[in-house]
């Protein structure tokens, strides 16, 4: 069977197997906030750039289901596979473009991209096509400068680490590429970046660079330590992230540096080790940075470790595999034990419609009140948005949230995860707070999670705020 066979039998089947995912596994938190976002069409936000709320907004014109709402990373998955084969058969061959995009299956943080409706999808089809397009016009067509930064332009609409590319591929221009320097193609490619995300700068400057503070300053709950305790917490998640192939994937960053003498490895190499050095840094210094944050710089030494394939990472790409395929049978087969993570994607349904029924006992002026920006989304997606839902304390002017001045003297219904312990003192922010009964949620028949729901009888303003 020819190459070409081979990888469009991949994408159609992988896509089939995600497609029935789409429809079974309940958003993730984050989802449920784009599409809180796509209800609410803006150059940015305060938190991410605008692309995932764009194609949000577009799949799911003919429902907001979770299927039509998860469509866009589907195709664009499909997309970025074939696109991450290409790029492998350019720098390569065939078999090392085949190899990389079957470790786009395997690996979470990768595969996430193809299903999850989060601004990873459309990243990692930016990154993959810029790598690509940066390529080929080092390689006798220029004109790949104009498709470059036509793609790190849609990448920095998606998400700002796109700039690491930049940062990447300006490093490798410089020390392997200068005659391009004398050469106007790749500052227009520059210029045209600039320009596509131009609105994010305008959204920005609106908002008294409200983007930009929250990147620098607002410390997250889910933030690392800062030093070598943060830094080994981010190596050991690469675990959860990149299963048993993260010391393959270790391996192949050094064996890209051992080979830059060769151009090809240079440049796999120059354009994945500044997402691992400005993470590290960030970590180190200030504590700052997630496991995923590390997800666009593999699919570059995904090409490596296809270029390089042996028997030890073929190896623990099968057990990488085998997890996978164990965690999708967990999901599906009732009989078997839930799979990781159940107890925080689960039960969101059933938690609305309690607060529905809570809210309609508390009259028509009711609102949905929440502690942290997950509850509020999941809330304001399974009532589909059609019932006022803030944050306490207060949020910050260019969030999506409404301020709660506006809801003074009303009443407020929250469900919160009983593992969980709450941000604020509800007592703060109501005459009377009132516990009702808990809401159980089993799966399979198993208990998994349990919320405690709350009313805030008569809420009142207090001065704290909060980032999302």
């Amino acid at each position: 069977m020819s190459w070409t066979r081979r990888i469009v039998w991949l994408i159609v089947a992988m896509t089939l197997l995600r497609i029935v995912l789409a429809v079974t596994v309940p958003l993730i938190d984050d989802e449920a906030y784009y599409w809180l976002w796509s209800r609410r069409p803006a150059l940015g936000y305060l938190d991410q750039p605008p692309m995932i709320a764009y194609i949000i907004a577009l799949t799911t014109l003919p429902g907001d289901g979770q299927f039509w709402l998860r469509l866009g990373p589907l195709l664009i998955g499909a997309a970025a596979t074939y696109a991450l084969y290409l790029l492998g058969r350019d720098l390569f061959d065939e078999r090392a473009g085949f190899i990389a995009a079957v470790l786009f299956q395997i690996v979470p943080v990768l595969a996430g991209g193809a299903l999850l409706a989060t601004p990873d999808s459309p990243l990692f089809l930016a990154w993959t096509l810029a790598l690509r397009f940066v390529w080929q016009a080092l390689h006798g067509r220029p004109g790949g400068w104009a498709a470059a930064g036509a793609a790190m332009g849609f990448g920095l609409l998606s998400k700002l680490p796109m700039l690491l590319l930049g940062l990447g591929i300006g490093l490798f221009v410089l020390l392997r590429a200068r005659t391009w320097l004398a050469r106007r193609e790749p500052y227009l490619a520059a210029l045209l970046t600039l320009v596509l995300f131009l609105p994010v700068v305008y959204w920005n400057l609106a908002h008294d660079w409200a983007g930009i503070r929250y990147l620098l300053f607002l410390r997250r709950p889910a933030d690392v330590p800062p030093g070598l305790p943060g830094i080994g917490e981010i190596l050991f998640e690469q675990f959860a992230y990149v299963l048993l192939l993260f010391p393959a994937f270790a391996w192949a960053l050094w064996a890209a540096w051992r080979r830059r003498g060769n151009e090809r490895f240079a440049f796999l190499f120059w354009t994945a080790a500044p997402v691992f050095a400005v993470i590290l840094l960030s970590v180190g210094i200030a504590g700052a940075g997630h496991g995923n944050w590390w997800g666009p710089a593999y699919l570059g030494l995904a090409v490596v470790l296809g270029a390089l394939w042996n028997r030890t990472a073929q190896v623990l790409a099968v057990l990488s595999g085998a997890v996978v395929a164990v965690g999708l049978a967990m999901t599906v087969i009732p009989v078997l034990p839930p799979p990781p993570g159940t107890a925080d994607v689960f039960g969101w349904e059933e938690a609305s419609a309690r607060v529905e029924h809570e809210l309609s006992s508390a009259g028509s002026s009711a609102i949905i009140v929440a502690d942290r920006y997950q509850v509020a989304a999941q809330l304001g997606y399974y009532t589909r948005d059609t019932v006022p839902a803030t944050l306490l304390p207060h949020t910050d002017p260019a969030s999506i949230w409404p301020r709660v001045e506006q809801f003074a003297g009303r009443d407020g219904i929250t469900a919160l995860d009983a593992r969980w312990s709450p941000y604020v003192d509800w007592n703060r922010y109501a005459a009377r707070v009132e516990e009702l009964s808990p809401l159980t949620i089993r799966y399979h028949g198993r208990l998994v999670r349990t919320f405690r729901i709350f009313r805030l009888h008569g809420l009142r303003v207090e001065s704290a705020r909060v980032g999302k």
